[in-house]
């Protein structure tokens, strides 16, 4: 490879269906509105935020969108994604309205594209002569978000327009807000002072406000009233006739509809700046008001928000031969692992935030993936997570965000069964340790956590009780007892004898006692590496003794002590996790794990992706539990689980399969999909939960975008264990498992306060194999660079052979 010169591809160029990526503004645009569901994006830091779709569909929250909702969404109805932050466009001499974001009105326009940014999204449209543009984004430094509408009369004609919003609001409590309608639906009011909407309660602290830059002709906000009788959001009433009612809602549905008159001359351009938000402990919303009814205060935050994303991005981007992983690895997959960062599993286009809460393993593992790129939030994701533990070692399964509570999730509903998973404490570890070789924050093991119930100790005494826990429950043959379930919470075959055993968290277990080992001998704590070492001996030999199924490792053991995942059952003779991870773990021999990996690639691999295990159960078992609830190739019953499927790319890659490794990636690529859109469904361009399996009809259909850990797992796959950069306590590790056909890449990444900008190259095309490193010019023994923490830039090139 000529230095610096590396061919890409043009997999990017291509426009789809339904929309493309632009490598020139890093967005996805999507070039018509009635994409198979709804195409979402996040606003806002993880304080005041939600989601925002292509059409302008979605809804607002604090923190929490269970105990802080600001604005509603109806999941799962029809029309589909409504409500929303809508804007109506009236022409006044014609009584024509439409909406610039097509949803409500669904009026057939001139043109439209929907611009998701990181961190924003911008929907333009023309109609008869009028150009619109609304941008919505979450201002950095206060609790509201910004809805941003500029017009332009294209016409040669005068034009005079009306707008009016539509922002309809909820309790706090969203479960209150949807389930009590008579007591929920009478204690919410609205006020109207100086211009601004305020929704109120006697019963309850609500103050959300709704106002606007310009001074409005006049409002609504009574739902019923603006709607009218029998109607919807593409014909209210109100809307219709052009004029405002001003109505005050005294209970019932609060909304905020704010109408403005507009003159347009011949080219000319107006600008209204609408502000939505909640009065929270130390803001005052009169100060926010003020502030961003001025436009240059508008586009201040706008450059922040933009800036702030650019300096996330830039702690690590890639040139690689392949545009559309370039697109993904230095746009699209961070921004999703920031998301998941912020809100776990708690609020998407398919989680409603009612419920589920942001999960223990779920933040754990949410924190691989941004660690170089938002250490201090990672460090305070951490201790919050550590929170959530007892002093007999377990954790809770999930945690409220803004009050700190922790709850049993899944387990809950089945109150008979063990209320602990058997992976989630270890998760705490996993995360921690890598959070240490990311920052070498050795400090934070000192940090006195409180526990659940009791007192409070070091995370490094914390560490230990999570060890002990897994030490001392254990089921057959001395494997791990699987609690409620492991990672695959649909997989229930405790039931309180003591004998049911997970494999997988076995296979875990080992990897978190080598992490742990590893640690500790940098930390010098030498006995306790040793004892922790012993630990993962011990469980290794109990897995390769028991565990080992001839071709391929099993899964489980039942309640009765009777196997799961292996070829002597009907169904599930085989599962991909724990073929995976024997490798991940190191568990497993080199012959055993090249035959595990060989007959999950035989088994379970498809064009879309790998399937979780097959075959899959045709009747409900309550042996098995939960898996069994689902149809076949559906979710964990032989669906495609794309978290799992980045576990066989790291380990394709661990085992030196580059070409092979390279194949899986590009499997589940979202921007692979965009082509094939209407099959796949769900965005193409962040990654997905799962995919119908090949043992159902819907084959390739992707379900439960964006708050995953397919996330971050996917790129740590990709930029750690295919890259190959990745860091350890002594360095940063550069151990790349490419394509033979590639000639080489680049990789520019912070790491302790250094940039490190590599070449990799490939002369004699090999996967794996590094024959030489030079750093600044000098040669370096090894492929570990040095800690440098001086602020400057180090030239590295790494060749391979």
């Amino acid at each position: 490879m000529t230095r610096g010169k590396i061919h890409i591809s043009k997999h990017c160029k291509g426009r789809g269906k339904y929309g493309y990526f632009s490598e020139e503004t890093r967005e996805y645009i999507i070039t018509r509105p009635d994409t198979p569901t709804p195409w979402i994006n996040y606003i806002g830091w993880g304080g005041f935020g939600g989601i925002v779709s292509n059409t302008g569909g979605g809804y607002s929250f604090y923190r929490d969108p269970r105990h802080r909702r600001v604005t509603r969404y109806r999941y799962n109805a029809i029309p589909a994604d409504q409500p929303g932050r809508y804007i109506y466009l009236r022409d006044m001499e014609t009584g024509d309205f439409w909406s610039p974001t097509w949803q409500p009105v669904k009026r057939s326009l001139d043109s439209y594209e929907c611009h998701h940014g990181a961190g924003y999204t911008k929907i333009k449209s023309t109609y008869r002569g009028i150009e619109s543009e609304v941008l919505y984004f979450v201002p950095p430094d206060a609790p509201c978000e910004l809805w941003v509408l500029s017009l332009r009369n294209l016409e040669n004609r005068p034009q005079k327009l009306r707008t009016f919003t539509y922002a309809e609001f909820s309790l706090p409590d969203a479960v209150t807000d949807q389930t009590n309608l008579d007591w929920g639906g009478q204690i919410a009011r609205a006020e109207m002072r100086d211009g601004v909407i305020w929704v109120v309660s006697q019963a309850m602290p609500i103050d959300y406000f709704f106002a606007s830059s310009v001074r409005e002709v006049g409002f609504d906000t009574d739902r019923e009233t603006f709607v009218g009788s029998y109607r919807d959001l593409s014909n209210p009433v109100v809307v219709e006739r052009g004029e405002p009612s001003n109505s005050l809602a005294s209970r019932g549905n609060v909304i905020g509809s704010l109408c403005h008159e507009i003159d347009m001359h011949p080219n000319a351009e107006r600008r209204i700046v609408f502000i939505l938000g909640s009065k929270e402990e130390g803001t005052d919303p009169g100060s926010i008001i003020g502030r961003y009814k001025s436009i240059a205060a508008v586009n201040k935050a706008f450059r922040e928000l933009r800036n702030d994303w650019i300096s996330y991005l830039n702690t690590l981007s890639v040139e690689t031969p392949d545009s559309q992983m370039n697109a993904m690895l230095n746009v699209w997959n961070p921004i999703q692992c920031r998301a998941t960062l912020y809100w776990s599993r708690f609020v998407s286009g398919y989680e409603t935030g009612l419920g589920r809460g942001m999960g223990t393993r779920d933040s754990s593992q949410d924190t691989l993936g941004v660690a170089h790129s938002a250490p201090e939030h990672v460090r305070k994701t951490l201790e919050m997570l550590w929170k959530l533990q007892f002093l007999d070692g377990h954790a809770w399964h999930l945690v409220y965000p803004l009050t700190g509570e922790g709850a049993s999730g899944l387990a809950a509903e089945k109150p008979d069964y063990p209320q602990w998973f058997s992976d989630d404490h270890l998760w705490l570890i996993f995360g921690t340790c890598n959070y240490l070789r990311e920052t070498g924050d050795l400090d934070f093991l000192d940090l006195k956590v409180p526990y659940q119930d009791g007192s409070s100790e070091s995370i490094w005494d914390h560490i230990g009780r999570a060890v002990k826990f897994t030490d001392t429950h254990r089921g057959i043959y001395g494997l791990p007892r699987i609690g409620f379930s492991d990672w695959n919470d649909t997989l229930q075959p405790d039931r309180g004898s003591g004998k049911a055993a997970s494999v997988w968290t076995a296979m875990f277990f080992c990897r978190v006692m080598s992490d742990l080992s590893e640690l500790c001998k940098y930390a010098g704590h030498d006995k306790e590496a040793k004892r922790y070492q012993d630990l993962r001996e011990d469980m290794s030999a109990r897995i390769n003794k028991y565990a080992w199924d001839g071709a391929w490792y099993v899964r489980a053991y039942d309640d009765e002590g009777k196997v799961i995942g292996s070829h002597r059952e009907t169904y599930q003779q085989i599962s991909l996790n724990t073929q995976t991870w024997a490798v991940i773990s190191g568990v497993a021999p080199p012959e055993r794990a090249k035959i595990a990996m060989e007959s999950a690639h035989r088994r379970l691999n498809t064009k879309y992706g790998f399937a979780l295990m097959a075959p899959a159960y045709r009747e409900y078992d309550p042996r098995i539990g939960g898996t069994t609830t689902y149809p076949p190739g559906a979710k964990e019953n032989g669906g495609i689980f794309c978290h799992a499927h980045a576990w066989a790319i790291i380990a394709a890659a661990m085992l030196g399969w580059g070409d092979r490794a390279y194949t899986y990636y590009r499997q589940i690529l979202p921007l692979v999909r965009n082509d094939d859109a209407d099959l796949y469904g769900a965005e193409p361009y962040v990654y997905c939960q799962n995919i119908l399996g090949p043992e159902h009809p819907g084959f390739g259909r992707g379900f439960n975008s964006w708050l995953t850990g397919t996330a971050t797992w996917s790129y740590v796959a990709a930029t750690q264990y295919i890259l190959g950069v990745r860091p350890s306590h002594e360095g940063l590790v550069v151990d790349p498992c490419i394509p033979k056909g590639w000639s080489g890449f680049r990789v520019t990444r912070c790491f302790r306060g250094a940039t490190y900008d590599i070449e990799v190259r490939n002369p004699d095309g090999v996967s794996r194999g590094v024959r030489s490193v030079t750093v600044d010019g000098k040669p370096l023994e090894g492929n570990v660079l040095p800690i440098f923490d001086d602020g400057k830039v180090h030239k590295v090139v790494v060749i391979m052979g």
